[in-house]
């Protein structure tokens, strides 16, 4: 619903969830599922562009807890496709293949982000949620200094605005992280400048290929994976060269012409487009990749989940399966803290036992990814004269 027929006398919410992405919507339906008055509030206006992401057999699980049944194919679920293994070429210049028929499942998933989104919001809404959209979150303030912490939130569209109270306040806005920059919560400094450069490409010749494609470069690494074509309709391919975005390769990338000049000096993934008589269509998108963790994750009366808590390098195929085992980490622990807070009148700030499980998880977490991420950098031997790499080997 939109602002205009939304009513804000409608009382206290239990949960206002800023930000509708996989954490916003995830939390929402955990949360919707045991009962709790959810408003998931959503800024964007319309559709836009978003990064696919490749997900290994290992994510299915929690993919299919939100979304029901994916391996059903009468399900026909939008923005998941099926994938059939990676091909790296990372430590060496030979490819290195890992085929998903020998895990449990025998796939992975590429997921296409736009449709994947909507289908979450769609499955909270289903749940119970109240779904807000076209609406920005401008402030927050507490309306009460005593343990039952109320917040009055601030809420814009383009011709009015208004005021909603919630009991417990979420920040799901991704790596903006915008609630929690209103508390005061800044992201700690890091010099981690990743920044991904996507461009499609299609192709009327059929794509049969299903395996996710990594390659290292001198001055970065490329990503690329098929998403199926509409029957009738061309193959698509996702293209996307990541490096630092103050490094000359970064500046070129952005350009079609340089986009093009460095993906003519790959060994793998611009043959491959060659091969299938793939050609360039619409417009070179860049969006942030690099790694970044809050000072604090939560604080009284609120919690960060998702990108907004901490956000991982695209190497680690991680983002939606944190985002999404997160959101029911942090569903689960506020509804607990919530009922003991009705119960007993216990706190809703850090010290309280369930909403400092969360935090405590979520350091871990960092602490896990960051030991992962240098381990992955450092398999590259490769060019270790280039800026890029040099950063990674600090």
């Amino acid at each position: 619903m939109s602002l205009a027929q939304f009513d804000p006398a409608d009382g206290t919410w239990d949960v206002v969830i800023v930000g509708a992405g996989p954490a916003g919507a995830a939390t929402a339906i955990t949360l919707a599922g045991f009962g709790r008055r959810v408003l998931l509030v959503e800024e964007r206006t319309a559709p836009r562009f978003k990064l696919g992401e490749s997900l290994p057999p290992a994510s299915i699980g929690i993919v299919k807890h939100f979304l029901g049944n994916i391996e059903d194919p009468a399900q026909n679920f939008p923005g998941v496709f099926r994938t059939a293994g990676n091909v790296s070429v990372w430590a060496s210049e030979q490819p290195d293949v890992t085929d998903f028929f020998f895990t449990s499942t025998g796939f992975g998933l590429c997921v296409e982000r736009l449709a994947f989104d909507a289908a979450l919001r769609e499955k909270a809404v289903a749940a119970g949620a109240a779904l807000l959209e076209v609406v920005r979150f401008e402030s927050c303030v507490r309306t009460s200094t005593d343990a039952d912490f109320k917040w009055q939130l601030t809420l814009r569209s383009e011709t009015q605005t208004t005021q909603v109270h919630a009991r417990y306040l979420i920040d799901c806005t991704g790596r903006r992280a915008a609630v929690a920059k209103a508390l005061g919560v800044q992201p700690v400094s890091d010099n981690d400048q990743l920044f991904a450069y996507a461009q499609w490409f299609s192709c009327a010749n059929p794509d049969e290929e299903h395996y996710t494609r990594i390659e290292a470069a001198p001055n970065g690494w490329w990503y690329s994976n098929r998403l199926p074509a509409v029957e009738g309709g061309e193959s698509m391919r996702l293209v996307v060269f990541h490096s630092d975005k103050d490094l000359p390769a970064a500046k070129m990338a952005a350009r079609r012409e340089g986009f093009d000049a460095l993906l003519g000096e790959s060994t793998h993934i611009g043959p491959l487009l060659e091969s299938k008589g793939y050609q360039p269509c619409g417009t070179i998108r860049g969006a942030p990749a690099n790694s970044q963790c809050l000072q604090a994750f939560c604080g009284d009366a609120w919690m960060a989940v998702g990108d907004a808590a901490q956000a991982y390098d695209p190497l680690s195929s991680q983002g939606i399966d944190k985002a999404l085992r997160t959101a029911s980490h942090a569903g689960h622990m506020i509804h607990y803290a919530l009922s003991d807070f009705e119960e007993t009148a216990a706190g809703l700030s850090s010290s309280n036992t369930y909403i400092g499980q969360y935090s405590a998880q979520q350091q871990q977490l960092w602490q896990t990814y960051l030991t992962q991420r240098n381990y992955y950098y450092g398999m590259q031997p490769r060019w270790a004269d280039q800026p890029f790499w040099q950063r990674r080997r600090g």
